[in-house]
C-alpha cells in the first residue's frame, strides 16, 4: 500500500503501518513518483473548512484532484478503481431520507467547500464519460474516529473549553458516519462492487439526536453543558463573531453553518448504496464514540513535538 503525503504533515499516525509514503504537495502541479503498478486509487485530499473561500476551495479540492489525475497519466498508471471521497452535502441539507432524486436544501450556498466538491465531480464524471475512468464516487455524511482532528478533535476542545454545543432543544437529528464505515465503502469499491461512474451516500445507517452526540462526549470528558442557548442567541452569536472578525478583532470566525444545521432535521438514504455496493454499516456509537474520546485524550498526553 501506498500513502500520498507532504512533508510538512503530521504523521505520527501512520507510524508502524505496512505503507509506502511517497511525498508531494498535490496543490502543486508537476510529476508526482507513483508506482506505475497501482491498482486503486482512494483520493480524499481536500481542505475541508467552512471558513475556506471559493478559490481556496477549489484549489484544494478540484485542482488537486486535476493534478492527480495529471500526474497518473504521466506515469501511465491504468488503474481498476478510481475512488473519490466527496460529501453528502452534494446532495443538501435539512431535509430528510435525502437522495439524487430527492435532494435537500442547497448547501452550496454557505460552505464554498461543497461548491468545490460539486465541480470535482463534475471533472470527475467528465473523465469517466470521455476517457474512461473507472470511477466511483462516495459521498458521506459528517465523518468521525480516531485521529479525525478536522471535526472531533475540535469538539472536544470546544466542549473542554466551556462552549454550549447543545443550541436549541437539541432533539434534531442528524446523520454521522464513523470512518470505520467510509473504509468499508473503499474496501466494496475496491472489491469491483457498484457501478462505473455511480455515487453512493454512506452513513451509520441510523440517524442521532445533536443531544445524544454532543451530550455522550460531555459526558465522557465531564463537562456537563449548563448553559443552553436558543437558536437565535446562536444565529446572533455567529454574527457577532463575524463582524468582529471582518473589523480586525482577534476572535474565532464563526459560520451560520452550525446553527442551520442544528435547527433542522437531516437524513439521507442509503438504500442504493446497501443494494448495489453491498454496504452494511457499523453502527456501535457507544464503541464508536467512545474510540474518539480515547485518542483524544491520548492525544492530549502526548509529548511536544
Amino acid at each position: 500500500m501506498v500513502a500520498l503525503v507532504r512533508r510538512t504533515s503530521d504523521l505520527h499516525f501512520l507510524e508502524g503501518l505496512p505503507l509506502a509514503l511517497v511525498y508531494a504537495d498535490l496543490a502543486e502541479p508537476g510529476p508526482i513518483d507513483l508506482p506505475a503498478d497501482l491498482d486503486y486509487v482512494i483520493h480524499a485530499a481536500a481542505l475541508a473548512s467552512e471558513a475556506a473561500s471559493r478559490d481556496e476551495a477549489l484549489r484544494h479540492a478540484h485542482d488537486t484532484t486535476q493534478n492527480l489525475l495529471r500526474a497518473l497519466d504521466a506515469r501511465g498508471v491504468r488503474l481498476k478503481r478510481f475512488i473519490y471521497i466527496s460529501s453528502a452535502l452534494v446532495l443538501g441539507h435539512r431535509s430528510t431520507a435525502i437522495s439524487e432524486e430527492n435532494p435537500g436544501q442547497p448547501a452550496r450556498g454557505v460552505l464554498a467547500y461543497v461548491r468545490a466538491k460539486e465541480a470535482t465531480e463534475r471533472l470527475l464524471r467528465q473523465q469517466f464519460r470521455d476517457e474512461g475512468l473507472p470511477l466511483i464516487i462516495l459521498r458521506p455524511t459528517d465523518v468521525y474516529g480516531p485521529n479525525d482532528r478536522t471535526v472531533s478533535q475540535r469538539i472536544l476542545r470546544a466542549i473542554e473549553g466551556g462552549w454550549p454545543l447543545i443550541v436549541g432543544s437539541g432533539r434534531r437529528t442528524t446523520s454521522i458516519c464513523a470512518v470505520e464505515n467510509v473504509a468499508q465503502a473503499c474496501h466494496l469499491a475496491c472489491r469491483m462492487r457498484g457501478r462505473d461512474g455511480a455515487a453512493y451516500t454512506l452513513t451509520n445507517g441510523a440517524e442521532i439526536t445533536w443531544r445524544e452526540l454532543l451530550g455522550f462526549f460531555q459526558d465522557r470528558l465531564g463537562r456537563p453543558q449548563r448553559l443552553y442557548l436558543p437558536l437565535a442567541a446562536a444565529y446572533a452569536l455567529a454574527f457577532g463573531m463575524q463582524l468582529a472578525h471582518a473589523l480586525g478583532v482577534k476572535v474565532p470566525l464563526a459560520s451560520f453553518y452550525p446553527v442551520a444545521r442544528v435547527a433542522r432535521d437531516t437524513s439521507y438514504d442509503i438504500s442504493r448504496t446497501r443494494a448495489e455496493l453491498g454496504y452494511e454499516p457499523e453502527h456501535d456509537l457507544d464503541r464508536q464514540l467512545g474510540e474518539v474520546v480515547g485518542w483524544y485524550l491520548a492525544e492530549k498526553a502526548r509529548p511536544a513535538a
